[in-house]
Order: C-alpha cells, then sequence, then structure tokens
C-alpha cells in the first residue's frame, strides 16, 4: 500500500467546459451516480425523516417547517431542473452543481444563496468530494456526488436530539451548521498528514529514500491548501452581512467557522514548509552521499596512478645487453619484491598522508 501511496502521481482535474452548449444548461457527467433524495423537515418540536423518489413529494413538505433535502448523486439533470422551478434555483448554480470540480465559493442570488464546497474522503490524501448548498428563508438543499458518503451526520444527530439552537434557528443557521461540519473533516485530515511528515522526517533522517511519498504529501499539502483558500473567501463574502437570507445572528457563528478555515490554513502552511525543508534535507543528504562515493573513487584513482606509473615504467621492453643503464635493477635477485615492496609502501604512504589531512572519515582531534 505504501509503494502504491509513494508511486501516485499528481493529478490536477482541469474542468472541460461545454462550449457548445449555452450558460446554465444542466448536462451531468455520464458516470455520475443516479441521485437519491432524503428529507428531514424540523421545527423546535418536531422533527421528521423520510425518503422521496420525485421533487413533486417536496410541495406538501415546505409547509412543514425547515426543511433540508439532501441528494447523493448528480447524473439526472430532470430532478435539478425541477428542484430549479420548484425554489426558484439559478440555472447557472444549478450548472455549477453538476459540474463537478468547482472551486469553492459563495453567490448571492436575492432570495437564495448558493455556496459550492470541497469534503474530504479520506484521512490519509487529499481526495475530495464537492458538496453545493442552496439555502434560502426556509428552506437548505445539499447535493453530493455520492460517491463515499458525507460528514454530515453530527448534523443530523445535533436536529434529532434537538440539543443546542439548531432547532430553535432557521435554515440559514442549519446551513452554517452543514459548512462547519465539512470544515472540521479536514482537521483528522492535516493531523494525519502532520504525523506522516514526521514520520518522513525520521525515515529521511536515517538514510531511508521516500522521495515519492515526499512529493506526494507536498502534493496533498497544496491541494488542501488551495481548497482551504477557497473555502475561506466564500466564507468571508457570507459574513459580509450583504446576503438577504443570512440573518444577523448567524453571522456571528459564520466568523467562528471563519476562523477555523483560517486555523487550518496557518497550519497547513506551517506544514508545506516543513514538507519543503524534508525535500531540501533529502537533496542535501543524496548530495551528500554522491560526494562520499566520488571521494572514495578519487582516493583509489589516486592511490593506482603511482601504482600504474611503476607498473608501466618496468613494463618497458628495453634491452639490457645493449646498454648496462637499461634497467640494470631487472637483473638483480630481489628486483621483484622490492617493486611490489616500493608499490605497497607508496599505497601506504597515501593512505597516511589522506588520513592525516581527514579525508578518509573524522580526522583524530590533536593532543
Amino acid at each position: 500500500m505504501a509503494n502504491k501511496r509513494s508511486r501516485r502521481r499528481a493529478r490536477i482535474i482541469v474542468p472541460k467546459p461545454d462550449v457548445v452548449a449555452p450558460p446554465g444548461n444542466i448536462a451531468p457527467p455520464q458516470d455520475s451516480v443516479t441521485p437519491k433524495m432524503s428529507v428531514i423537515t424540523y421545527g423546535p418540536d418536531r422533527i421528521e425523516e423520510l425518503n422521496i423518489e420525485s421533487v413533486a413529494a417536496l410541495k406538501e413538505l415546505r409547509a412543514q417547517g425547515v426543511l433540508w433535502l439532501n441528494i447523493e448523486g448528480v447524473g439526472d439533470a430532470k430532478t435539478f431542473n425541477e428542484l430549479g422551478d420548484l425554489f426558484g434555483l439559478h440555472s447557472l448554480a444549478l450548472e455549477d452543481v453538476v459540474n463537478l470540480h468547482q472551486r469553492p465559493k459563495a453567490e448571492d442570488y436575492d432570495d437564495h444563496a448558493f455556496v459550492v464546497l470541497q469534503m474530504p474522503t479520506s484521512n490519509d490524501t487529499a481526495s475530495m468530494e464537492q458538496i453545493s448548498l442552496f439555502f434560502g428563508a426556509d428552506y437548505v438543499i445539499t447535493v453530493q456526488e455520492g460517491l463515499l458518503g458525507d460528514c454530515l451526520d453530527p448534523v443530523r444527530q445535533r436536529l434529532r436530539s434537538a440539543k443546542g439552537k439548531i432547532r430553535q434557528r432557521g435554515a440559514d443557521y442549519l446551513a452554517y451548521a452543514i459548512m462547519d461540519a465539512i470544515i472540521d473533516r479536514f482537521f483528522p485530515l492535516v493531523e494525519q498528514l502532520n504525523l506522516k511528515i514526521e514520520q518522513l522526517e525520521d525515515q529521511v533522517v536515517s538514510r531511508d529514500s521516500h522521495v515519492g511519498e515526499i512529493h506526494a504529501t507536498r502534493h496533498d499539502l497544496h491541494e488542501i491548501r488551495r481548497v482551504l483558500a477557497s473555502t475561506r473567501e466564500a466564507i468571508g463574502l457570507l459574513m459580509r452581512g450583504e446576503i438577504e437570507v443570512v440573518s444577523e445572528g448567524t453571522l456571528e457563528f459564520l466568523r467562528d467557522c471563519h476562523d477555523h478555515t483560517a486555523q487550518l490554513l496557518d497550519v497547513v502552511e506551517a506544514l508545506r514548509e516543513l514538507i519543503n525543508g524534508l525535500m531540501d534535507l533529502h537533496l542535501a543528504k543524496t548530495s551528500n552521499r554522491m560526494n562520499e562515493v566520488m571521494q572514495v573513487l578519487t582516493i583509489i584513482a589516486t592511490i593506482f596512478i603511482p601504482l600504474g606509473f611503476l607498473a608501466g615504467l618496468y613494463g618497458m621492453n628495453f634491452d639490457r645487453t645493449s646498454s648496462p643503464w637499461n634497467m640494470p635493477e631487472l637483473g638483480w635477485a630481489f628486483g621483484y619484491p622490492f617493486a611490489l615492496l616500493l608499490m605497497l609502501a607508496t599505497s601506504v604512504g597515501f593512505l597516511l598522508y589522506f588520513h592525516h589531512r581527514g579525508w578518509l572519515g573524522k580526522r583524530p582531534p590533536k593532543r
């Protein structure tokens, strides 16, 4: 598993808009999941949960208090066209719902607001799933890709238990609670990446090579930073008090949500600096190991240069009978042992010199 993870390539998904279709055209991707709809309606003293098969069933439910419609899957254009007609949702926002991989953002459409967020689907990698959010005076609509579930069960449990303020407040507070749950989902992911960086640091220091894992983690942090920066910008737009469907009382809680996002961004920035430093450390250690190898090879070559000279010198085939100066030591009985001892003494001399200069390891301390 670790090997597969380390070989993962960084992939940036570039949205490909349909240049032929007019703006506002709802055209879900071919591999999208068929929508499944669940509804929660509630008030201060009541709550009802049910699954529905068609948008038409929502007409009667709208009169029963705050309505939360959750849709898993974006594979049916008819469903979203009917939602647009029933709730008066803007066609451009509906187009963004089915065109996945949108950057987090918030938009104001007078009688309703539209928010796009990215939800982490794993604690190990920066894999994201898009969640689109509409909310008006008495309703909240969440749309998910429908791939791996969601992180909204804590919000559902708060509604069921009737604890806190969520059942006493309006749809805008429910929208805040949903956004806060999505942002809180980043904390375990960032914590896991922090632990992973600590492990990688120990492995790099112990001379293990994990450059693929370092690169993948750096890409994850870059993706998380991109998502969180856009999320902070979107929440900042909701906090300005210019959106009609966001009440003054909810603005205070949105500020807390904004603070959580800023806190996550600070941690991610610190982790990015750590992983960049870890990559620099890996490169420095690799360079040092290469220098050590080159040093050993240079020492070996330096020792063998004089040995090669001596071997070449005595390998010259001069005729000793033509002149008494033509290598008279070749006729000496101890000539061969002398040549070997000369080569050995030369090698030992070089080694002692290299050791004295500290080129064979740590130089001994002077006394």
